[in-house]
């Protein structure tokens, strides 16, 4: 991946704006610097940081209430001062969402993440575990013009089902995969090397 590639990807506020330009659907995005910035999305609202990973200060915020303490709570943080934080629209978790591995603009593998009992965020990290799926082909072509948009060479996309269609979560340049994500009858590492 180009460093422009890694920077779309990783900061989060620019990877909506480009999305939302390419009209992929995402959820309506804001960034806010201060706890008492208007907000451009209203609960329920998911706030997270603007660069991160692995689920790790990534709130659920179903109130005004809920929202008030979260933005006081993150403001406290090394990374707030930097570079605010997202509100992000909430997209009603399933308990389970999609990371298509994307390699040379074609989807060549696929996993179900599931969140832990009792968790909304289907992250490895915080609990979730990860099961083989096949992906429906509208889920395919929303992935690969997700890594399009952002010209990403090596890209695991984030996918909901929303609204009859999928949505893109976020497209991630920094992934960990395995044989969890091979599709029947494709050799991912092969395709992902060519």
């Amino acid at each position: 991946n180009t460093a422009t590639a890694l920077l779309a990807a990783h900061d989060k506020a620019r990877t909506a704006l480009m999305l939302d330009a390419a009209a992929v659907p995402h959820p309506r995005t804001g960034v806010v610097r201060s706890p008492s910035d208007p907000l451009s999305v209203s609960p329920p609202l998911v706030i997270k940081p603007r660069f991160g990973s692995w689920g790790t200060d990534v709130m659920l915020c179903a109130t005004s209430e809920e929202l008030d303490r979260a933005l006081e709570r993150v403001s406290t943080r090394q990374w707030w001062a930097r570079h605010g934080a997202l509100v992000q629209e909430l997209v009603p978790p399933t308990g389970r969402d999609l990371r298509l591995l994307v390699a040379g603009g074609e989807v060549v593998g696929s996993a179900a993440r599931v969140a832990a009992a009792g968790e909304w965020r289907t992250n490895v990290s915080v609990g979730g575990h990860l099961e083989r799926a096949e992906p429906s082909r509208e889920a395919v072509a929303e992935a690969e013009r997700a890594a399009r948009v952002l010209e990403i060479d090596l890209a695991g996309v984030d996918l909901l089902p929303w609204d009859g269609g999928w949505v893109v979560l976020e497209v991630n340049g920094a992934i960990d995969f395995d044989e969890r994500y091979v599709l029947p009858g494709r050799d991912m590492y092969r395709e992902i090397a060519q």
